[in-house]
């Protein structure tokens, strides 16, 4: 009996250092800064497909929003955006089936949004696809008041590899309150189509919300230029809750740059 009391009291003193071992492990995070391929859905999960393998061994990986068209459909007529926006809808059961197959194959949570369509609504749908198969989504909440899509109403917040990610898209950095932490979160994700003519505003904004939540965020923006002629810089990036920044993609590049979250 004291020889079993004594393994006992060996477990329980080593378990505690264990489960924090477990949760300082580094979190590696893949930021997708991409050139997208403007309302070709097919050309975009074709090039994402030859990306994907390039973020080997990391825990998350991030694309930019809309990943699958980009945000094309700004300075059309209202019918022609309609149309563009049904005709890339139609993709998004094949959007999910590729996330869920880039997820099993890297073993990590891929996150990029896409243009989901129900009761004659449009809305920038989030996925957030895990290696089993599961999946999580969030609406874009903040939407311009005359744009293209219908707001979600609902927070997603996640935990995946020992932290909790809370997601959020592009407008939405410019509502502090939107994502205010109180304590829900470690790590907020946001995924834009931002233009290169606010790029003070996309650099300070996301310090700001590092600083304010005091939790990391993780920015993922598109790079090069639209069929319409607004170039998007990317700047895709980690900033610390301190808001210093951790890592950064090229400014204009395709690229991919990893960085490690605790």
């Amino acid at each position: 009996m004291k020889i079993l009391s004594c393994i006992l009291f060996v477990v329980l003193s080593i378990l505690p250092s264990m489960v924090k071992g477990q949760e300082m492990k580094p979190v590696k995070v893949a930021l997708v800064q991409a050139h997208l391929i403007w309302g070709d859905v097919k050309a975009n999960l074709f090039a994402f497909d030859k990306r994907v393998p390039l973020c080997e061994g990391c825990d998350v990986i991030v694309f930019p929003e809309l990943f699958t068209s980009g945000c094309e459909m700004k300075k059309r007529d209202r019918e022609e955006a309609d149309r563009t926006k049904d005709k890339i809808a139609s993709y998004y059961p094949e959007v999910i089936r590729r996330m869920k197959k880039w997820a099993k194959r890297s073993k990590a949570l891929i996150i990029g949004s896409t243009i989901y369509k129900e009761d004659g609504k449009y809305y920038n749908r989030l996925l957030a696809v895990f290696p089993d198969g599961n999946y999580q989504y969030y609406d874009k909440h903040n939407c311009f008041k005359k744009g293209s899509f219908s707001p979600g109403d609902k927070h997603l917040t996640l935990s995946w590899k020992g932290l909790r990610f809370s997601t959020y898209i592009c407008y939405d950095l410019r509502f502090p309150e939107w994502s205010r932490n109180n304590g829900e979160y470690d790590a907020a994700i946001y995924i834009a189509n931002w233009p290169e003519s606010r790029s003070a505003d996309w650099n300070e904004l996301l310090r700001e919300r590092a600083m304010e939540n005091k939790a990391y965020v993780i920015a993922v923006n598109c790079a090069g230029t639209d069929f319409t002629g607004i170039t998007y810089k990317g700047e895709s990036c980690v900033i610390a809750p301190d808001g210093e920044v951790q890592a950064k993609c090229g400014d204009y590049r395709d690229s991919i740059v990893v960085c490690e979250v605790n």
